[in-house]
């Protein structure tokens, strides 16, 4: 769905501020003048654009956040990279000027003579390829992306440029996530080293188009033209990435003209596809994202399997997020988005009250019982919460809402920074999705207890299925597996699934965006638009 826009602007910059929800904005543009930035920006050559949170950690090995995700695509090079502007999630070539598959478990691959790193670290070679690629893979280094490469043998070097990707055993993601997502990036060892291994905001050198000018934490984030980048020049000098948690105030800002991109709320999907900004355009994308609420098995109240189904059986799948997203969402029934091998059609468990009463009354809880969710401070957050606060007491159980900034509610569930983790019960999470049903499955085996996989939620089936199923190269076998392990997901109690998140784009008629077929922006194709 796309609409435009073109009729004059009726809400500026005084209105914006009297809403009180611009000075974070402003304060990270500084001052600015004339009311409108969009156009004036633009024509300086600077692209200005909300991000959902700041940057936390932007080593390919060890991101967090799918906006670590957005900036590292823009400052290092992948392997391969998704085609922008059509409905599909092809790959083609990027820092690998080609690539052959020679069998099952062997391809071939030759990179780009002539790309250079900064810092003085000369130029890319197979051997970084070699470094980068079994960098993730090793056990010791511990990154959470480990899965990325699981199939990873060893890379073999043939010559300066050239090489082979030799698997363990055939690995159906490799080129729908492995190569051209993050775990695809191609650092140089002597950088890695000059870090002892890792980073995670100031990269010791950069590879893409880009590199990072200036970082103001949780205001403003500056990107640069990168001038040893000689593949295919961005459009813009600079890439301005504001940092602004609510969709709402982000949505506020682009109205009052200081931002020429940004995603919307899903709740405000409808309005804008039916009346868009003045000189604006909005598009409609199926997201892969998918959104859910966690019940941690490992906490006291909810290590009886009766306790965790009756939750399920009191909460309103449709309620919670008709609440939340006002229309622009609708329920899922998984983790794979539809289009996707392994997609769900229906839940098994659905609303019933009497059932959940039964259970909490066999499991000794029938007098109800305190339980708390904790959520990330948006307001369809807010909203989804509420109303399972408003379910869940029809059983007796009284949820508190915890509310958190998104850095520290990132990391309430990882074990490794605490004990904070026994004392997480409910939570809503949404994820970051890429186009294979493995990158939704993998945050989910027992190796991830405790990293992503906050729900303590350990079956040994689920992760034998996962890891048959990025070796099965037969999509309908795939599907099955696929299928089977949100099946196990279910059944085990700790999960409702809520919703797949729609993208609405927003922006200004002076730009042309470059957007994956699921909406996720990719910022170094972006380009003004020409007059």
């Amino acid at each position: 769905m796309t609409t435009s826009n073109s009729k004059p602007a009726t809400l500026g910059r005084r209105s914006f501020l009297a809403h009180g929800a611009g000075l974070g904005i402003l304060a990270g543009l500084g001052a600015l003048p004339g009311g409108v930035l969009a156009a004036s920006s633009v024509e300086s050559g600077v692209l200005t654009a909300r991000i959902y949170a700041d940057i936390s950690n932007i080593d390919p090995a060890f991101w967090t956040s799918a906006v670590d995700a957005l900036v590292i695509r823009a400052i290092f090079a992948t392997a391969l990279e998704f085609e922008t502007g059509t409905n599909t999630f092809a790959t083609r070539p990027h820092t690998f000027k080609s690539y052959e598959v020679l069998d099952d478990r062997r391809v071939g691959f030759e990179i780009r003579p002539g790309l250079m790193y900064t810092d003085g670290y000369g130029e890319m070679t197979a051997e970084d390829a070699k470094f980068s690629f079994e960098r993730i893979a090793n056990p010791e280094t511990k990154s959470p992306y480990v899965d990325d490469w699981s199939a990873l043998d060893h890379v073999e070097v043939t010559g300066k440029y050239t090489g082979i990707i030799h698997l363990k055993q055939a690995f159906a993601p490799l080129f729908t996530t492995t190569l051209p997502g993050v775990s695809g990036v191609i650092l140089p060892q002597a950088a890695i080293k000059s870090v002892d291994g890792g980073f995670s905001t100031q990269p010791p050198c950069f590879s893409g188009p880009y590199r990072i000018r200036e970082w103001t934490p949780k205001t403003r984030l500056v990107l640069e033209r990168n001038p040893e980048w000689t593949l295919d020049a961005p459009e813009f000098d600079e890439i301005h990435l504001i940092p602004i948690e609510d969709p709402k105030t982000a949505e506020l800002g682009f109205e009052a003209g200081d931002l020429d991109f940004t995603e919307v709320g899903v709740s405000s999907i409808r309005r804008y596809a039916a009346e868009v900004p003045a000189d604006s355009t909005f598009k409609q994308f199926d997201g892969l994202n998918y959104y859910w609420m966690g019940i941690n098995q490992d906490n006291g109240q909810l290590v009886d399997q009766r306790v965790r189904r009756a939750i399920q059986l009191a909460v309103d799948q449709t309620a919670i997020v008709d609440a939340a997203f006002l229309g622009g969402a609708s329920p899922s029934a998984g983790i794979v988005a539809p289009g996707l091998i392994g997609s769900r059609k229906a839940n098994i468990y659905s609303r019933d009250l009497e059932k959940a009463r039964a259970l909490l009354e066999e499991a000794g809880y029938g007098g109800g019982f305190p339980l708390t969710i904790a959520i990330q401070q948006t307001a369809e957050n807010l909203a989804a919460a509420q109303v399972i606060q408003a379910n869940l007491a029809e059983v007796g159980i009284q949820v508190q809402i915890n509310q958190y900034e998104s850095g520290t509610f990132w990391s309430l569930g990882i074990r490794s920074e605490g004990e904070q983790w026994k004392d997480v019960q409910l939570f809503l999470m949404r994820f970051s999705m890429q186009p294979d049903p493995s990158w939704a499955t993998m945050w989910f085996t027992p190796a991830q207890v405790g990293i992503w996989n906050w729900q303590g939620f350990d079956n040994a089936e689920f992760g034998e299925l996962h890891d048959a199923a990025q070796r099965e190269l037969d999509d309908a076998k795939r599907n099955e597996m696929y299928i089977r392990m949100q099946d196990i997901m279910e059944e085990s109690g700790d999960f409702v699934f809520l919703n797949f998140v729609p993208i609405g784009a927003l922006y200004r008629n002076t730009i042309v965006p470059a957007l994956r077929a699921d909406g996720e922006p990719v910022y170094p194709g972006f380009a003004p638009a020409k007059s």
